[in-house]
C-alpha cells in the first residue's frame, strides 16, 4: 500500500435545516490502477480482492478484471455486441453487470444504451455477449451540440428491478435522478428527483445492509485551474428515496479528475482518478463514517 496521505475537509451538510459543520479527515492512496485503466470511468468489486473496471470513450469495448493486492491485471474481457461510444459507469446485481454507455458530452446522442452481461458468462467466456437496454430522456427536446446542458450521465446504480441514473448537469450543477427497468428493451427514462450537487456528478455507489441503505456520489467542480473533487454521502436512505435525508459532503485538496466510487468495507469507500491529463491514476480510500 502506498502511504501517501492527503488532507480533505469533511462538510456535514444538514439539508433539512441548511446548516453546515466541518471537520478534517484523510484521503489515503491505496494503490496505482493497472496500466490498462488509464481512463477509468467505472469500477465495481467482484469478490474480496477482485475488481472490474472500464475505460471511457476512445477505448476498446473491454472490461478489465484486476487485483489490487497482486497489483496485476487478471483478465481483459472483450464484450461482444457492444461499442464503446462513451462508457462511463458500472453497476451490478446478483446476476448481471451493467455497463452504462451513457456519456453525452455535447447532448447530441440519440443512441444512449446500457449493456447487460451475465456474471456467469463473464467468468466463463472469453468474449461474452451483451444485451442492450436503450433509453432516452423525454425532457430533452434539442439534440444540437452544446457545451452546457443537463442530459449527460456518468453515474448509475442498480436497486431492485430498476437502474437509477444521476445526471451530470453542466448547466446548473445539479443532478437529476432518472430510473429505467433493468431488462432489455427501449424506454423513456422516468424523472423522479433532483439534488443540488454544486458540481458535476461522475459516479455513484449504493449499498443495502442490515443497518440500512447508503448512497455515495463522486464528482468534481470544473474550474479553470483544474478539477476539484468531492463526495456526497447519504448514510440513511429510505428505499430509493435517495435525496430525502441529510447528506455529508467531503471535499479535498487536489485537482484529480475523479470518476468512480464504490463501497469497500463498513467504513471506507474507494475512489479513482483518471490519468487522461498526465496524472497518475490511483485508487484512494476515504472513511465516510469517521
Amino acid at each position: 500500500m502506498i502511504q501517501s496521505l492527503y488532507t480533505i475537509s469533511l462538510f456535514i451538510l444538514a439539508i433539512a435545516c441548511g446548516s453546515v459543520q466541518s471537520s478534517d479527515t484523510e484521503l489515503k492512496v491505496v494503490a496505482a490502477l493497472p496500466g490498462q485503466l488509464k481512463e477509468c470511468s467505472g469500477l465495481i468489486s467482484f469478490g474480496k480482492d477482485t475488481f472490474i473496471g472500464l475505460n471511457d470513450s476512445g477505448n476498446p469495448a473491454e472490461l478489465i478484471i484486476f487485483s489490487l493486492a497482486a497489483k496485476s491485471t487478471l483478465r481483459v474481457v472483450k464484450i461482444l455486441g457492444t461499442t464503446n461510444q462513451d462508457w462511463e459507469e458500472l453497476a451490478a446485481d446478483d446476476t448481471y453487470i451493467y455497463i452504462g454507455d451513457t456519456g453525452n458530452n455535447l447532448g447530441s446522442r440519440k443512441d444512449l444504451v446500457i449493456y447487460r452481461i451475465s456474471k456467469d458468462q463473464l467468468l466463463s467466456d472469453t468474449e461474452p455477449l451483451a444485451e442492450a437496454i436503450f433509453f432516452n430522456y423525454p425532457e430533452q427536446k434539442s439534440f444540437l451540440p452544446a457545451k452546457k446542458h443537463n442530459f449527460d450521465c456518468e453515474a448509475m446504480v442498480c436497486v431492485g428491478d430498476s437502474l437509477y441514473l444521476f445526471t451530470k448537469n453542466r448547466t446548473d450543477h445539479k443532478t437529476d435522478l432518472y430510473c429505467i427497468p433493468k431488462i432489455p428493451g427501449n424506454y423513456d427514462a422516468k424523472h423522479i428527483g433532483q439534488f443540488d450537487a454544486q458540481g458535476l456528478i461522475t459516479g455513484a455507489a449504493f449499498r443495502s445492509t442490515e443497518s440500512g441503505n447508503e448512497l455515495a456520489l463522486i464528482g468534481y467542480k470544473d474550474k479553470n485551474e483544474g478539477y476539484h473533487p468531492f463526495i456526497i454521502y447519504f448514510d440513511t436512505v429510505n428505499g430509493t428515496h435517495f435525496f430525502d435525508k441529510p447528506a455529508r459532503r467531503f471535499t479535498f485538496a487536489g485537482k484529480e479528475q475523479t470518476e468512480t466510487i464504490l463501497f469497500y468495507d463498513e467504513h471506507q469507500v474507494f475512489i479513482t482518478n483518471e490519468g487522461e491529463h498526465g496524472d497518475q491514476p490511483f485508487v484512494y480510500q476515504v472513511d465516510v463514517k469517521n
